[in-house]
């Protein structure tokens, strides 16, 4: 018996999410003095209102996704299995409250990590726009319809390289977004996800 086919409209629409910062807190990890991506499942933690945030989302007919960069491996901070872990915690989080993940696609590199094959020039890391091409194809996306949610100039252009139209959350622990210029300007910003989705609810 062959392989059951996925069954999703052409031109569905979806919301692709970074994940830290916008759906789980940043954490401030002492050893490095930095905030970082929650490192464990045991230091992940849901931001206020994201669940019926995204619940409103999915209501309204948008297919989720999660597109996150996760380098701490590759920069040697902690295990591959210990991200993985992470990963599987909060998509368990939201599972159990009603939340669909169509699929969740992480980049585990760094162009200037120290793990050999973790490290350098990488076509899925962010702001590459692979891995909403790739969901466009398995998933009949219309990406022009589409919305990339991040909190890094990375995933604003991440977004528009791939035709979508981008919205920033404010991060007010993010110090380290350094990418400037027009390209990077997103058709919409707010200082949380809730207030995110009121706004692209009342594009569609």
């Amino acid at each position: 018996m062959g392989k059951r086919e996925i069954d999703i409209p052409t031109g569905k629409k979806a919301v692709f999410l970074d994940r830290d910062g916008v759906i789980t807190a940043n954490v401030f990890y002492e050893a490095w003095g930095e905030w970082e991506a929650p490192m464990s499942p045991g230091d992940a933690v849901l931001l206020p209102m994201v669940t019926e945030a995204l619940l409103r989302l999915q209501d309204a007919g948008f297919l989720l996704f999660i597109v996150s960069n996760q380098a701490a491996f590759a920069k040697g901070k902690t295990s591959l299995e210990s991200l993985t872990d992470t990963a599987a915690h909060v998509n368990e989080i939201l599972r159990r409250a009603g939340v669909v993940i169509t699929e969740s696609y992480y980049s585990f590199t760094h162009p200037r990590g120290v793990v050999k094959h973790f490290s350098g020039a990488s076509l899925e890391r962010k702001p590459g726009p692979y891995f909403l091409y790739l969901a466009a194809a398995v998933y009949k996306l219309d990406l022009s319809n589409s919305w990339m949610i991040g909190d890094r100039s990375a995933d604003v252009l991440c977004g528009k390289a791939a035709g979508c139209k981008t919205f920033q959350i404010l991060d007010i622990d993010d110090i380290n977004d350094t990418m400037t210029g027009d390209s990077a300007v997103p058709d919409e910003r707010a200082n949380t996800l809730h207030d995110a989705v009121s706004i692209i609810l009342s594009y569609h």
